[in-house]
């Protein structure tokens, strides 16, 4: 069975499958066992023998499936495979759980890519020319492409090679079957297994077993990990792992594996990833009482995905099948191709009709050279261009410590009309200042004259303390305290100490007080509650008995509100005041517990358990603003881009930030948010006079309205307000708001999805961990790596491959940057600019080129013009390495507010191909009135099937082609404000010197062997050379005058010729 599999757009190849696999007969009849399948792109796809598919006349295969999708239940009461049997139906159906990366032989290799349609199309092409006798070109353009190909093979071997140093050699590893645990290997993990995570033995001598590595994606299920997820998501802080409890979920909730899922994110394992730290002594949540514990102590767990199916396997994938060459647009490209392809047909149509009435004519060849017309559209230099393209653009951003593993997303850098940013570790620093707590009454030991005032950490009361040591995701590892930087700034300015196993000590034990805090259960914080908790015990002594039990809490302050037993009169003032002045705010609380059971109080709802608090303050935190963050807001401003920020953070605090940073220009403000008297209705608030219903304006969902609030005001959306809107007033909404504040994960999704419907390009800057979301969801996604001492492991040395490893690249973005700064945006947008604009240059070359070949070939062909083998030989040479050195062109260091073109089908580029080419042809038709009357057209030699004779007229002629050809590149190579000057890219204006000089010499006959190396004739008269200088001239003169001029008008009419 012989199948075509077509891929992603942009993702690898099409394969053809040439035979597909079939399970022993014993298996066929299981339901779960896939009938059919194939493997591509080491995926397996199948269809399974219960399913309608299989009983169709068309098969429609199915990507293979994991048990990624069951209710929470299934895995809690789950005890693995309680048979051989279904051990081997498990095997039959999924692959090992290994990264099987086979380095082919060259030869194999090679033959692959010999067989590809390109190179059969060229290779079709080079043997026409065989055919019309012109062996040494034929020869030449062949060695080219086969070395070219040899070239993608040798770096195909190489970059599969490093791929397999990444992988981790297999571990042995307890898994729970037939009701007992087992010793296997890592690689025969299946999904479905109940494994434990813990102290892994080595296979092999030597093996590095410090930290051992997730061997494939897991749900944990009983116990606790540190892990470090620094090999997928580029992010090196430690994060915690708990095991799941059915009890915090409904009843029917299915399991959501997606990495955008932050409240299931915590309970998975994922591939890869170090465990730090593991234990297994949770004593209530996440019991299985049905599976006894391991023997190593290990954690318990459910495997989900193994090998290719795993987050690493995609991540791996996209890396080793992304696309291996970038084009503007594929299906625009094609299209110019074919518009191209017109033009050779009617001057093939045309030399085809006049063969015909020439009886003379030797039918074959005339049929040959029509072919040969048609055939030149596509030049052989094409792959190598757009390849190059992908790997100098990869190796500019590899020196910026700039990783990408999707090169077909950076022409679309080079579109990008909105820019949207984070706040928190993106445009402010996350290296937070603590300033204290305010809100507090004053009592006998702190005396405050007003709430609004600030009190040291080092003065707050022992209950505040304890919100403040108590209430964090923190972990103690190897004697340091790590985890998220805001909680780590608050740990470090109170007077406690965490210890491993959640235990907080504090700093001076003769204090009155509690001895001891111990915390024995976490409701995590959540992006879409905007607060956490935990619960904690309080002792006399880390030994001694229970002082009491507390929850303690903190969150977004008009979140924490509604949860407050009470709030003093001055609650809203107190946090608005330092919101307004960029400060982060969040609200403390707590409450005692009346029971000490803690096994109830772990089932009992966490919107039970998080109500009727005792507030206690606000803390004040200050998220300075990164060093370089307002330049390059400035810079992207002047490059006319679009800025947008969307935080989850406090409008007030999130608008302060903006205008410190320049993003929010106007002097007013409002804040869209819903009305607090009528339901469902949204109002425009003034932050200054929120009180005051005079200083409201209703929501007016018109285009007119919107357009001038936006031109004299800042305006702000609050994640509130998202929820009211209908989508088609999201998507007005997106295009004039700057700041959208106390946004969810989800309505940072929603609103880049608003502003890709309204037709715009976007970019997404932000935290490869919070802002996976957004950032997938927009046309370019950049993760900023706040952990610049991160080792990076691609090499940066310009002769260094260009794959990205494990580390560099982020499964949340297509870029991910280890530049803890935002400049990383700018560096992509010029690099996406220049690559863009040399690739729609190169199209236009190309265009030129081919409208010039056709006329060559055509009505020049006719007066018996033609070209000897070594001087289209000499053409090739010059041609290949200007495309070569073209690729070369290095991006502007900054932003231009000029736009550059994104069509090939636009004014501007057609009016630039057509005035080019009449100009080109003006100059040839001049040429050939100054070659004719030195040629006897009834010579034979003449007749266009006679063999070639050097001779005046396929002299000129092939003088002021190489000219042309020449001035085709110099004329369109834009430089700047998009990339280097022209003078600046050395190689490109050393070659064409060195070609204006070569057709000089040839034209002059400065050196005779020249003229016969490339098959010319003496012109007849010095002013025969004159007249062809001045040509050569007035071509040059004239394409670079009207394109300057065409440019000219395109930058102050873009919105006509663009």
């Amino acid at each position: 069975m012989e199948q075509r599999c077509m891929r992603s757009t942009y993702h690898g190849i099409p394969e053809t499958i040439t035979s597909c696999h079939h399970p022993t007969n014993d298996l066929v009849s299981q339901a779960a066992i896939p009938c059919v399948w194939f493997n591509y792109q080491k995926l397996r796809f199948c269809v399974y023998a219960t399913t309608e598919d299989s009983k169709a006349s068309s098969i429609v295969f199915h990507r293979l499936d994991y048990p990624t999708a069951h209710v929470l239940e299934h895995y809690t009461s789950s005890q693995g495979y309680l048979s051989i049997q279904d051990v081997n139906e498990a095997s039959a159906r999924w692959q090992e759980n290994e990264f099987d990366i086979p380095i082919p032989e060259f030869w194999e290799l090679l033959k692959q890519h010999l067989v590809a349609p390109f190179f059969v199309f060229q290779f079709f092409c080079m043997l026409l020319w065989c055919l019309d006798e012109y062996m040494y070109y034929s020869l030449f353009t062949l060695a080219m492409l086969v070395l070219f190909e040899c070239t993608l093979v040798k770096q195909r071997q190489h970059n599969m090679g490093l791929l397999r140093q990444m992988r981790r050699p297999p571990v042995r590893m307890y898994v729970y079957r037939m009701k007992k645990w087992t010793e296997i290997t890592s690689r025969s993990l299946l999904p479905g297994d109940i494994c434990s995570i813990g102290r892994s033995k080595p296979i092999y001598r030597g093996q590095d077993m410090t930290e051992p590595i997730v061997p494939c994606e897991m749900l944990l299920l009983h116990g606790g990990c540190v892990v470090n997820e620094a090999m997928l998501s580029g992010e090196s802080i430690p994060l915690r792992k708990e095991a799941l409890d059915v009890a915090h979920y409904d009843a029917n909730t299915k399991l959501n594996v997606d990495e955008t899922n932050l409240a299931m994110k915590k309970h998975i394992l994922y591939g890869g990833t170090k465990v730090l730290q593991f234990t297994n002594n949770v004593t209530t949540v996440g019991r299985l009482p049905s599976i006894p514990d391991p023997p190593e102590k290990g954690c318990i767990a459910f495997v989900l995905r193994t090998g290719f199916g795993t987050t690493q396997g995609n991540l791996m994938r996209t890396i080793l099948f992304s696309a291996p060459r970038v084009t503007a647009n594929n299906k625009e490209s094609m299209l110019f191709i074919l518009f191209l392809l017109c033009f050779a047909v009617l001057a093939a149509g045309t030399v085809l009709q006049q063969g015909l009435n020439d009886p003379t004519r030797n039918t074959f060849k005339l049929f040959l050279h029509c072919v040969m017309i048609i055939t030149s559209v596509v030049p052989p230099e094409l792959p190598m261009e757009l390849s190059l393209a992908v790997t100098n653009s990869l190796l500019s951003l590899t020196k910026l410590s700039i990783f990408c593993t999707e090169p077909f997303r950076i022409p679309f850098a080079g579109k990008v009309d909105v820019v949207c940013f984070d706040k928190t570790g993106t445009l402010t620093s996350d290296a937070l200042e603590m300033h204290g707590v305010a809100g507090l009454q004053s009592t006998s030991l702190v005396a405050l004259e007003d709430p609004q005032q600030l009190v040291a950490p080092a003065a707050l009361p022992t209950s505040i303390q304890l919100i403040l040591a108590g209430c964090h995701s923190l972990m103690a590892l190897d004697g340091k305290v790590v985890g998220d930087p805001l909680e780590t700034t608050i740990m470090s300015h109170v007077k406690w100490s965490l210890r491993p196993g959640d235990v907080m000590l504090p700093h001076l034990s003769f204090v009155p007080g509690p001895k001891s805090m111990k915390i024995v259960h976490r409701y995590a914080f959540s992006a879409e509650l905007k607060r956490m908790s935990s619960i904690v015990v309080l002792g006399s002594s880390t030994e001694s008995d229970s002082l009491g039990v507390k929850l303690l809490s903190k969150g977004a302050p008009e979140v924490m509100e509604s949860l407050f037993a009470s709030i003093p009169d001055y609650y809203t003032r107190v946090y608005k005041h330092y919101a307004l002045k960029g400060c982060r705010v969040l609200a403390l609380g707590s409450k005692a517990l009346s029971t000490r059971d803690l096994q109830r109080l772990k089932t009992i709802a966490r919107s039970e358990m998080e109500k009727n608090l005792e507030f206690g303050g606000f803390l004040v935190l200050d998220c300075p603003v990164k060093h370089d963050t307002t330049d390059v807001i400035q810079e992207l401003k002047t490059s006319k881009h679009v800025l947008v920020m969307i935080t989850g953070d406090n409008a007030l605090t999130a608008l302060d930030v903006a205008k410190q940073i320049q993003l929010a220009s106007h002097l007013n403000t409002l804040i869209l948010q819903p009305s607090k008297t009528k339901e469902d209705a949204l109002v425009w608030v003034d932050p200054r006079f929120d009180k005051a219903s005079t200083k409201q304006l209703p929501f007016e969902s018109n285009q007119e309205t919107m357009a001038s609030l936006a031109a004299s005001t800042n305006l702000c959306v609050t994640g509130d307000a998202l929820t009211l809107l209908t989508p088609a007033q999201l998507q007005l909404v997106v295009r004039h708001a700057c700041v959208f504040a106390r946004t969810s994960p989800s309505q940072k999704e929603a609103i880049l999805d608003a502003l890709n419907q309204c037709g715009f390009v976007t970019a997404m800057c932000g935290d490869g961990t919070n802002d996976v979301g957004a950032l997938k969801r927009a046309h370019v996604g950049i993760s900023i790596i706040n952990n610049p001492d991160q080792p990076t492991t691609t090499p940066t040395e310009p002769s260094s491959s260009h794959v990205v490893k494990f580390g560099d690249a982020s499964i949340a973005s297509p870029f991910t940057s280890k530049q803890p700064s935002i400049r990383a945006t700018c560096q992509i947008l010029c690099q996406g600019r220049c690559t863009l604009v040399t690739t729609l240059q190169m199209y236009k070359i190309l265009g030129i080129n081919c409208l010039l070949s056709a006329y060559v070939l055509s009505s020049l062909y006719m007066y018996g013009v033609k070209q000897g083998d070594m001087q289209m030989t000499v053409v090739g040479v010059v041609i290949a390495l200007f495309y070569l050195f073209l690729s070369y062109a290095k991006p502007c260091t900054r932003l231009s507010a000029r736009r550059p073109l994104t069509r090939v089908f636009c004014l501007s580029v057609l009016l630039s191909m057509g005035i080019q080419f009449v100009v080109h042809l003006a100059t040839l038709a001049a040429a050939l009135d100054v070659a004719l009357p030195f040629v006897d057209m009834d010579d034979p030699a003449m007749h266009p099937e006679a063999k070639f004779r050097p001779n005046v007229l396929n002299s000129i002629v092939f003088v002021v082609s190489l000219h042309m050809q020449i001035n085709t590149f110099v004329v369109n190579y834009h430089g700047a404000p998009f990339m280097q000057s022209f003078h600046d890219n050395r190689y490109l204006a050393k070659w064409t010197y060195l070609s204006y000089s070569l057709v000089l010499i040839a034209l002059w006959e400065v050196f005779p062997p020249i003229n016969d190396l490339l098959e010319l004739a003496f012109l007849p008269s010095f002013e025969t050379q004159v007249h062809v200088t001045i040509l050569l001239a007035l071509d040059t003169v004239a394409v670079l005058g009207l394109e300057a001029g065409l440019q000219y008008l395109t930058a102050r009419y873009p919105a006509l010729m663009a």
